[in-house]
């Protein structure tokens, strides 16, 4: 491939070229569902109960890495000053309770011990199950069996392999050879589930297969790989035989190891700390005192010194020092290598208890935690699909009758033709029609002589008594051999299809284009830049007396429990009482058009504008200041170019607006000047259920500590539940290992290409953009939230704060997806600045804003209530600087570690607990009244592509400015 110019190799490389990806979309209009679980499904299909479908067990791993220094500058601000090595690997498993500790000092035979000893438990784990689930094999090689001996000189000679060209041989015997082809390959997903056990680790994505990819490829082999991987970590590796994954991904960001072990096991409650030998809780380790090898072999427990990280910036404490002196003493041991064996084990013993009590959570909702889902998103959204709330068809009696003989004596002959028993009376059949009260048993319509059947249950038997379920025709017809239990859910759906979330077929995929265009996330607004009590002037007149961040409880979820746009999503051209309808409730979805403010009402739009949306920023002088303009002209080759950025303003021009939230915004006098088109669909409320579940599992965990762990989950589920539904799939990579010269280079120039990284045989790890990407994720979902998100965030300033406050009261400060922080006249705002005719107004409606407050019960209630506002932080100055970079200081409480009034900080990529004394309230009001910048140091670990390793490094960068 050859580029015209730079700008197009750069781009080519940053992967945006301007069309890699072949989209399609599902043929038909499809309630949209997650994929199900595969060996549930095997066992409905061949009816198999008394198994439940979790796979039992698992194995777990964890590296530790030596530290060998290094001084090696990489740019002009970033220092490497360590790489690491790995030395040695702890497993264990929940089947044997075994735990081995591998070290070696040569990183490729650790792997290869690794590896060899995961296959040895693989193997055993994988005979524990097929002994399991023995039962669907069984079923299947009966059938098989069957089939085979009703068609001899069919079936002989078929193979997986040949079968399709059986088929296309031999037509009239496809029915045959499908049913065939269908089992053998139920048999192989069975196999490949079954084979591949779940290989788990913490942090392991970005950090321990990182540390040994190099060798870790070079002895599982590279062949019949998969990958998933995000933002350079791998979420996923399967192999035949194992499939690794990383718990970091199925917890919340930031979520410590120390602190994962501590939700799920409760924490260590031995009595005496020092001698505690529970392992329930990690070990200090002194990491970068393990500079070689031949550390290892020291005979004496390090100085406390030798704990230091220079990484952390902290020492271990004195009792901390003192557990691991017992720990050296009470375990006998004779050197550092005994100590990092303990060590090593104690990051996988526990850990197994741990994942089983998380994996008991997801087990109340019917999933299989590594099964169901790669991340907590995924699990959450099926979590949230599950909870949908599905109303039932009216059973109406239908007329009586008696069974049609005719049809009665059609099913003799069907089941003479098939060689199948009959045995199937008229006056069973009577009693049937009656029992059901001449109703389907399936679609619950009404039954008569035309429509009425008598479907089998177990359509290898014939028509026998005991043997038959009265329905409709057309259900009969569809049924086939569905399970019965799973073909009265389909028809339950199927009666609640314009209630449910579709995703956008073939024929409407424009809609998908349009609303991805349409898409625009949280926006986190700075409105002014410095408040401080007694200083500050609120809008040039009165003193600032407080500034109080108000926070919208759940507000997501609060948005799910909304009306969603449900049903086959259609497009229609916009007609000219289109306004009046969407006003009346008379039609529901996303009209397609430009809306502005009027000139008399941008003053009062003037510190909130209400429209959301991305565009492009070019950083000029005009557009961002002459201040921001120089400073970023001093950034060289970092500063900041045009970009999209999401913006508040005062028009939009052929936007996707929710109804919900257009219907606000022409109730406050905006107007559209054009429409476009209308994208239609159902107001429901799916997931209504879902919001009060979430809900009232936090109530719950609020007054019954046994239920904390469950509440806390709970809110981690309503969090990412909808996730999903806005993923960009063009984004997903695909990933490749190649050694043949012309096929790196071929690779490279392909226009899908995205980066490479050579290994250290040779081989090169290419990733690539995925070619292929099915959409069927419900992405109007995700639209629907993002602008029901921003229409609460709008209500509560314009018809709350500024509804019932005078603009010389307040002044906007900051605001984030779900927040805001505002500088008031006073110190209590409600109600001393309610405007006095306006009182009795916020006594009747108070509680549409606040959580209830005349009773205990009701505050508590409330507190989890979604969508409501509550206080989240109280202070007497804030300085606000940029997007995530605020501090808000002098609070009335304070601190009971500092002993010093609380502070609430956001410091976006800059390390708070390293930059201490740079991040201070000083120095953010100095920024504001000198406009100095300040420097902070960053302090981690990356990989380096130059040693293709994991490396420490040390970083100064701008910290506030």
């Amino acid at each position: 491939m050859v580029f015209e110019n730079n700008e197009l190799m750069r781009a080519h490389t940053k992967n945006k070229c301007d069309q890699v990806n072949l989209e399609s979309f599902v043929k038909y209009p499809t309630i949209y569902k997650p994929a199900e679980n595969r060996i549930k499904k095997l066992l409905t299909k061949y009816a198999i109960k008394k198994v439940d479908h979790y796979l039992d067990h698992f194995i777990v791993y964890d590296f530790e890495a030596l530290l060998e220094p290094i001084q090696q500058q990489h740019g002009q601000n970033t220092e490497f000053t360590s790489k690491h090595i790995p030395v040695s690997v702890s497993i264990s498993d929940s089947l044997t309770n075994e735990v081995q500790c591998f070290i070696n000092e040569d990183p490729k035979v650790l792997i290869e011990d690794m590896v060899a000893y995961i296959n040895k438990v693989s193997n055993l784990i994988s005979q524990y199950h097929r002994g399991k689930f023995s039962a669907i094999y069984h079923s299947i090689n009966k059938q098989e069996q069957l089939l085979e001996e009703a068609n001899p000189k069919i079936m002989e000679g078929i193979t997986l392999e040949n079968i399709k060209q059986k088929r296309k041989e031999t037509p009239e015997l496809s029915s045959f050879l499908k049913r065939k082809e269908k089992m053998a390959k139920d048999k192989e997903i069975l196999d490949q589930i079954l084979d591949q056990t779940p290989v788990i680790g913490y942090n392991t994505g970005r950090y321990d297969i990182n540390l040994i990819r190099n060798e870790l490829f070079g002895v599982i082999g590279t062949d019949n790989i998969k990958f998933v991987i995000k933002n350079g970590g791998y979420m996923a590796i399967g192999t035949n035989s194992f499939k690794m994954l990383d718990m970091i991904n199925y917890v919340p960001a930031g979520t410590s190891y120390d602190s994962y072990l501590e939700t799920y096991l409760g924490g260590c409650k031995c009595e005496d700390k020092f001698r505690c030998t529970c392992e329930l809780t990690k070990g200090v380790f002194p990491y970068e005192y393990m500079t070689s090898y031949q550390v290892l072999s020291e005979t004496k427990l390090p100085p406390k010194e030798g704990f230091y990280s220079k990484l952390r910036c902290s020492h271990i404490s004195d009792d901390e020092y003192k557990r691991a002196q017992f720990v050296w003493e009470h375990y006998e041991m004779k050197t550092i290598k005994d100590y990092l064996i303990w060590y090593n084990n104690l990051d996988v013993v526990p850990f197994i208890k741990a994942i089983q009590k998380q994996r008991e959570f997801f087990k109340s909702f019917d999933l299989d935690m590594f099964c169901d889902g790669v991340s907590l998103p995924g699990l959450s959204e099926k979590v949230m699909y599950k909870s949908q709330e599905l109303i039932f068809p009216e059973k109406k009696p239908g007329k009586p009758f008696d069974f049609p003989e005719k049809r009665y004596l059609g099913y003799i002959e069907q089941d003479d033709k098939a060689g199948r028993t009959f045995a199937m009376t008229m006056n069973h059949l009577d009693k049937l029609l009656q029992k059901q009260k001449y109703i389907c048993n399936y679609c619950y319509c009404q039954l008569n002589e035309e429509n009425v059947s008598a479907d089998r249950i177990n359509n290898k038997k014939g028509h026998e008594d005991g043997n038959i379920i009265i329905s409709c025709v057309v259900c009969n017809v569809a049924r086939k051999d569905m399970n019965i239990k799973a073909f009265r859910h389909k028809k339950l759906i199927e009666f609640n299809a314009d209630r449910l979330v579709y995703s956008i077929n073939e024929e409407e995929s424009d809609i998908y284009r349009k609303m991805k265009a349409n898409i625009a996330g949280g926006p986190s607004i700075i409105f002014n830049r410095y408040a401080k009590r007694n200083e500050t002037l609120i809008r040039g007149g009165k003193l600032c007396k407080k500034v109080i961040g108000y926070d919208a409880n759940a507000l997501y979820l609060w948005c799910l429990g909304n009306e969603m746009p449900c049903g086959r999503l259609t497009t229609i051209d916009a007609y000219d009482t289109i306004i009046d309808d969407i006003k009346s409730d008379k039609i529901f979805g996303f009209l397609e058009c430009d809306i502005e403010t009027p000139e008399h009402l941008k003053e009062y739009f003037s510190e909130m504008t209400p429209i959301f949306k991305n565009i492009e920023i070019d950083p000029t002088e005009e557009i961002i200041g002459k201040h921001m303009f120089d400073y970023n002209q001093t950034r060289g080759k970092s500063m900041t170019k045009k970009s999209r950025k999401l913006i508040g303003s005062y028009f939009g021009n052929q936007i996707l607006i929710y109804t919900p939230l257009l219907k606000w915004y022409l109730q406050h006098g905006m107007k559209i000047t054009k429409t476009y088109s209308f994208i239609k669909a159902n107001a429901h409320k799916p997931f209504e259920s879902f919001m009060n579940q979430v809900s009232d599992a936090r109530r719950e965990g609020d007054v019954d500590d046994s239920k904390a762990m469950i509440a806390d989950m709970m809110k981690l589920v309503g969090n990412a539940a909808f996730g999903r539904s806005g993923m960009d799939m063009t984004k997903h990579k695909e990933v490749e290992f190649m050694s043949d010269e012309k096929s790196i280079y071929k690779a490279t120039e392909h226009f899908s290409f995205s980066s490479k990284t050579e290994l250290n045989d040779g081989t090169v790890e290419m990733t690539k953009s995925k070619r292929r990407i099915k959409l069927r994720n419900p992405i109007h979902l995700s639209i629907a939230i993002y602008q029901l998100a921003k229409l609460r965030m709008l209500q509560f300033y314009y018809d709350c704060i500024d509804f019932y406050f005078d603009r010389s009261n307040f002044q906007y400060q900051e605001m984030d997806t779900d927040s805001g922080y505002i500088a008031f006249s006073t110190e209590n705002p409600f109600p001393d600045l309610i405007k006095p005719e306006l009182l009795d107004h916020f006594k009747k409606h108070k509680y549409d804003w606040f959580p209830r407050d005349d009773t205990a019960e009701n505050a508590a209630y409330d507190r989890r209530t979604p969508g409501l506002f509550k206080e989240e932080f109280r202070c007497n100055a804030m300085v606000s600087l940029s997007s995530k970079n605020y501090i808000c200081y002098l609070s009335d409480k304070i601190d009971k570690e500092t002993n010093k009034p609380m502070i609430k900080l956001s410091a976006k990529g800059v390390q708070k607990s390293r930059n201490g004394s740079v991040l201070t309230p000083e120095n953010f009001e100095s920024v504001v009244k000198d406009r100095i910048m300040f420097q902070g140091t960053n302090k981690g670990f990356r990989i380096c592509k130059e040693s293709k390793s994991i490396i420490t490094y040390s970083q100064t960068k701008t910290a506030l400015n």
